[in-house]
């Protein structure tokens, strides 16, 4: 990430300490603003540009799904991770439908929840199992679109394997090819599916009937 700057978005203390300290360590070169309620989050992102923000759903003064949406809209570039403890169907679809790019849950545990986070550094921003699972199902029966958008096969292998939860080094090693191959044949498989995150990679390749 170029931008240096990192929000979070979080009103409980303890976990607040918990993802804070687990983004000094993984960024240590970044500069970390923290929110605790709706009202301060906006001042931040009225005066800051943010490579990454961590966001919780429901703040006491409102829903992190509309810090989402101001993010999304004003500033698409930066990569916007729920972290909250409601994994329902109307939290979850409510916040991929605004653009998130990944969704953790905090009943995870510290471990996960931090390779989770280490992932984005990667370039790969991290989705739950519990939340994939979820997505899955609520599309399982969802009718199958009828192109595949001129996607090549090794696009069309490369999406399903995204689909499976395999990170890009996992798909390089499993294809022969470079981490850069995989990226860049990502970045156009976003571009024809008109996507911009791996969980609408996801729901993508479900409805397009691939094997998952």
């Amino acid at each position: 990430m170029t931008n240096k700057n990192i929000l979070l978005l979080e009103d409980e203390p303890t976990i607040q300490k918990l993802i804070h300290t687990v983004l000094v360590e993984l960024f240590p070169q970044h500069s970390l603003f923290l929110a605790g309620s709706i009202k301060s989050c906006r001042n931040l992102i009225k005066s800051h540009d943010f490579a990454l923000a961590i966001l919780d759903i429901h703040l006491p003064d409102g829903s992190g799904l509309d810090i989402l949406a101001s993010i999304k809209k004003y500033k698409p570039d930066t990569i916007c991770i729920m972290s909250t403890i409601f994994d329902d169907k109307t939290s979850i679809f409510s916040a991929l439908q605004r653009g998130a790019d990944g969704y953790i849950i905090k009943d995870n545990s510290n471990t996960r929840f931090r390779s989770h986070l280490e992932s984005i550094i990667h370039g790969e921003p991290p989705l739950s199992p519990k939340v994939a699972r979820l997505m899955l199902s609520f599309f399982k029966n969802s009718p199958l679109i009828g192109s595949n958008a001129n996607l090549s096969v090794r696009e069309i292998q490369i999406l399903s394997m995204i689909a499976k939860g395999m990170r890009n080094k996992e798909i390089a090693s499993e294809l022969s090819l470079s981490i850069y191959t995989i990226m860049d044949h990502i970045k156009h498989i976003y571009k024809k599916l008109h996507i911009s995150s791996r969980a609408e990679a996801a729901i993508k390749a479900q409805k397009m009937g691939l094997m998952i």
